[in-house]
């Protein structure tokens, strides 16, 4: 059996497909650590799209000789074992359906799927070693027959949006770690009531030192502090209430995984310049408190990450994929926020995201609103929604402007989540002043675990979540390219699934499957996508034996 193939050959979407299609080649062979699978869905990512549009410039395309070494595209995956090598074999049976954490660690070095790794736009594919050898154990999992396989391969990106509702970063100071100690001109006392044993301490001041602690370094220049830890801050404590310019210079340093903690002696409204880049990719933990006291910045009611049960959230920029899926995760959490508004530039997209999703608010007893930004009072509907502003604003549309206008709806106290990545080099103000005046948050993520894949699995299972109602195009695999270029066009709002097994399946809309199919049609119109429909459409197209025995009704 052949194995059909989408390249990637590094130069814009011209070079995506040998002279514009899939090409066919011999189905590889497991080695003995590696297992052969079968392609059943692919969920187009924008990360797709900025992958074909980067090329070299792509982080892990870095270097890449595309004419020699072509990419396969396609990490968000469901799968089927089709033969696993001689080690493998108790392990993973032929017919057993997985999914899969596609951004995979071994021995430090990163293998992701669908990048520097060959993905899913593809028939077929191998799993390698590091698969299930990563430096994080074994990246794919068995699910359930009834779970559809678009839903399976929309765990990856609902797990991105899970990432971000629980501690993604390092919220406490770690002794093995570098502590620079800030002390401002005004400080005054405080109670460190925490052990500080870190490795190396540096205390930089203009007053004299009156906190007790053995520095290896004491000095009154913040470019000698920086030079000290060259490879950057990793634990900070700020004392008293030092200028913008000095907590945006010390940010600026901070290295990943740092914990910014800041014990002010008054109450500040200051905004910090900050590059968005650096705090969504970096995992930097922003912690303070005006108590004085430096245990009380670290008490759990100050860590908070979930929404406010009974809230108000704001979605800016969600009416695409992703913000679809923080509103839809929103929607049916039983102890999330009951008033969810969210906004997009233009109001075709938020139409289509109001008519998904208006009946499952309805059921969940939440109120929807969907606003558009380019409408002339759309900071007054936002006003009236939220006099006293909104307890969470979640930002899932690239660039600082989202984030500047999502900020003047922010309450005092409540949590910014920043989800959306943008390029490094873009500044805009974040609310420091308030972390440690009113216990505000700044939260942020990039990518998953396969931890989190399994607790939206488990998720799904239960029904608490449903990624199905995220679907609103499918296409087959003479239809990729064309799939990704409407996606790169902004043409659907939701999520594009690709069905590799069926080669015909032309690129549709959801609303439009009477073309193919009416009892297709009709079924959908009435439940929604879910496996019924995957299992109809495969008979549509004559691709029955892709299902399981049981699903055949045989």
């Amino acid at each position: 059996m052949k194995n059909k193939v989408w390249y990637y050959l590094g130069q814009g979407m011209a070079s995506f497909g040998i002279q514009d299609t899939w090409i066919e080649e011999e189905k590889m062979q497991p080695k003995p650590d590696e297992v052969l699978a079968r392609i059943d869905a692919v969920a187009i990512c924008a990360s797709d799209i900025k992958m074909i549009r980067m090329g070299n410039k792509y982080p892990l395309f870095k270097d890449r000789n595309f004419q020699e070494n072509p990419a396969i595209l396609g990490h968000e995956l469901s799968l089927t074992i089709v033969q696993a090598g001689a080690n493998l074999k108790n392990d993973w049976r032929p017919g057993m359906r997985v999914g899969i954490q596609p951004d995979v660690y071994k021995e430090q070095l990163r293998y992701c799927i669908g990048v520097n790794v060959e993905g899913g736009m593809q028939t077929y594919m191998l799993l390698h070693e590091s698969v299930f050898n990563s430096d994080h154990g074994v990246t794919i999992f068995p699910v359930k027959e009834s779970i559809s396989y678009a839903s399976i391969a929309q765990l990856e990106p609902n797990a991105c949006v899970e990432a971000i509702y629980r501690p993604f970063a390092r919220e406490h100071f770690a002794a093995d770690k570098g502590l620079l100690i800030y002390a401002a001109d005004d400080m005054n006392y405080y109670d460190l009531d925490m052990d500080l044993w870190h490795k190396r301490i540096c205390l930089c001041t203009n007053t004299a030192n009156k906190l007790e602690i053995a520095c290896a370094l004491e000095t009154n220049s913040l470019q000698e502090a920086k030079a000290f830890f060259s490879g950057g801050f990793e634990d900070v404590l700020i004392l008293g209430n030092p200028s913008t310019e000095i907590l945006e210079e010390i940010i600026a340093h901070l290295c990943n995984d740092a914990v910014f903690c800041w014990l002010a002696d008054k109450s500040s409204n200051q905004m910090v310049s900050c590059d968005i880049a650096q705090i969504h990719y970096s995992r930097i933990s922003f912690l303070g408190t005006m108590t004085k006291r430096l245990s009380k910045a670290f008490e759990k009611e100050r860590l908070a990450h979930e929404l406010k049960p009974e809230g108000s959230l704001l979605v800016m920029g969600g009416a695409g994929a992703m913000g679809r899926i923080h509103t839809l995760r929103a929607l049916m959490k039983s102890d999330g926020p009951s008033l969810i508004a969210v906004t997009a530039r233009g109001r075709a997209r938020l139409e289509v995201l109001l008519d998904d999703f208006s009946d499952i608010a309805y059921r969940n007893g939440k109120k929807l609103l969907g606003i558009a930004t380019d409408e002339s009072d759309w900071k007054i509907k936002l006003q009236q929604a939220a006099p006293a502003g909104f307890d969470d604003v979640v930002i899932s549309a690239p660039g600082t402007d989202p984030i500047e206008k999502g900020l003047c709806f922010l309450k005092k106290n409540g949590k910014l989540y920043l989800f959306s990545g943008t390029s490094y080099g873009n500044f805009t103000e974040l609310p420091l002043g308030a972390v440690v005046t009113h216990g505000a948050r700044i939260l942020a993520s990039s990518g998953s675990t396969v931890q989190d894949e399994l607790a939206v699995l488990k998720r799904v299972e239960n029904k608490s979540i449903n990624p199905d109602c995220n679907v609103v195009a499918v296409a087959g695999m003479n239809a990729v390219k064309e799939a990704l270029i409407q996606v790169a066009q902004g043409i659907y709002p939701g999520k594009v699934i690709l069905y590799p097994q069926l080669e015909h399946l032309p690129l549709i809309a959801l609303s439009q499957l009477d073309r193919i199919d009416e009892k297709l049609a009709a079924y959908v119109a009435s439940y929604g996508w879910d496996r019924t429909a995957e299992k109809l459409l495969y008979y549509a197209f004559g691709q029955s034996d892709c299902l399981s025995t049981e699903e055949k009704g045989e």
